[in-house]
């Protein structure tokens, strides 16, 4: 199984915008990782996304480009300071690959957590609209690899 870890795109300030929707610079973010990721042939079964409009956007970016809007769900236990344990529980119950459009700090405490068994440790630095695999392999986690929006030459 590959766990595919998103952090939403670049949002407006609370003051420029109450909802937090992503920015044009946190769009070309998105489809400029999810035009590359999409090379990668990922198979995903799902996408997962948060209620905010932020995470629900930056999800439905990466849907529309790998072609698969028919996979999003938005979830539970997937806030910023939801328990992690809740999340993994959900993982559990699932068998082929999932990708969750989230945000800090519980995208990194999630990470840490299937990865170190400790998710006070910080294992990951997140970047907007970067997107980091997880490869369960047995009972265990490893970082498979990570692309980062900025350093993309697409």
């Amino acid at each position: 199984m590959n766990l595919y870890l998103i952090q939403h795109a670049q949002s407006r300030s609370k003051e420029e915008d109450p909802e937090r929707g992503i920015t044009q610079q946190g769009r070309d973010s998105v489809l400029k990782a999810a035009h590359y990721f999409k090379t990668l042939n990922p198979q995903i079964h799902e996408i997962w996304h948060s209620s905010k409009l932020r995470a629900r956007q930056t999800a439905h970016i990466l849907a529309d480009t790998l072609g698969i809007t028919d996979k999003i769900k938005e979830q539970t236990n997937l806030a910023p300071n939801d328990n992690v344990q809740d999340a993994i529980k959900m993982l559990l119950r699932v068998e082929g690959n999932i990708a969750v459009v989230g945000h800090l700090p519980h995208l990194s405490r999630l990470a840490s957590k299937l990865i170190t068994g400790n998710e006070q440790v910080e294992l990951i630095h997140f970047q907007n609209a970067g997107i980091i695999c997880l490869m369960k392999k047995e009972e265990s986690w490893r970082i498979s690899w990570i692309i980062i929006p900025g350093v993309l030459q697409v």
